[in-house]
């Protein structure tokens, strides 16, 4: 949102079906501060995380106003496919929904009926930031349901096993792999690197690609970016902020020695 309350059109949205690649940044820390300079770092997204932390809606709202001007889109991962809790974030003005644990074709079919206006869907009408508190009502109501993102976790074996008819689901734009959770779902908690789990990553890429729907999944490391970059993957996490803090500071203190030589 700019200085004026106006919403520019969706950038992740946009870069996505050009086949650009876009990366992220999770958020996990309820701080408007990092909001703001996460979003004048140069990512194309952030994902605002709700289902693992104790991230309010207040929280999320006062995180979205610190990012107003960036270039910056803002995904919310909400605790649940459920649609009040749905309908609360998406007020708050969000680019995209992320649905958590979506594992069949019903499933998506509930979260796009819970993030679409009507006709299309069953999201109530109300005055809060993402209409700019009614200043840009119409705007916002004729235009939420082509550039508001309904994007679908693939993270349980089951929505591995669903994915075409998953993806077939008018008004899903785009899927996001969780191997962690995949992993748990087969029996292999944490061994994101087995073949097996290698296998139903590939298997959700290739269904997307072929769906023509963009495809994004979970790294915590440059190299593992740039792999999943040539595999095909378009939006990618590239790193949590707590992660980064933890990082930063571990690799100081390894340097430093604390006798004098």
């Amino acid at each position: 949102m700019d200085a004026n309350g106006l919403r520019p059109v969706n950038r992740l949205k946009r870069k996505l079906a050009a086949g650009e690649v876009c990366l992220g940044a999770t958020l996990t820390m309820n701080s408007p501060v990092t909001a703001e300079l996460f979003s004048r770092l140069g990512f194309d997204w952030l994902w605002l995380e709700m289902e693992h932390t104790t991230m309010a809606d207040t929280d999320v709202l006062t995180m979205l106003q610190a990012t107003n001007g960036s270039e910056t889109s803002t995904v919310v991962r909400v605790p649940w496919n459920d649609k009040t809790m749905i309908k609360r974030v998406l007020d708050t003005g969000p680019d995209g929904i992320l649905i958590p644990l979506v594992n069949s074709a019903e499933e998506a079919r509930v979260a796009v009926r819970a993030i679409k206006y009507p006709p299309v869907g069953e999201r109530g009408a109300g005055l809060a930031r993402a209409q700019c508190y009614g200043l840009r009502m119409g705007e916002y109501l004729q235009s939420a349901n082509e550039e508001v993102m309904t994007i679908v976790m693939i993270e349980h074996i089951d929505a591995v096993n669903n994915i075409e008819s998953i993806l077939a689901v008018p008004g899903i734009d785009s899927v996001m792999v969780g191997a962690l959770d995949l992993s748990g779902s087969m029996g292999i908690l944490g061994q994101t690197g087995d073949p097996r789990v290698e296998e139903a990553i590939t298997r959700v890429l290739k269904a997307a690609q072929a769906a023509g729907k963009p495809c994004g999944i979970i790294t915590t490391s440059a190299e593992q970016a740039n792999r999943r970059i040539k595999e095909g993957f378009t939006h990618l996490i590239v790193g949590i902020d707590i992660l980064f803090l933890l990082g930063g500071a571990s690799t100081v203190l390894s340097q430093i020695e604390r006798a004098p030589a």
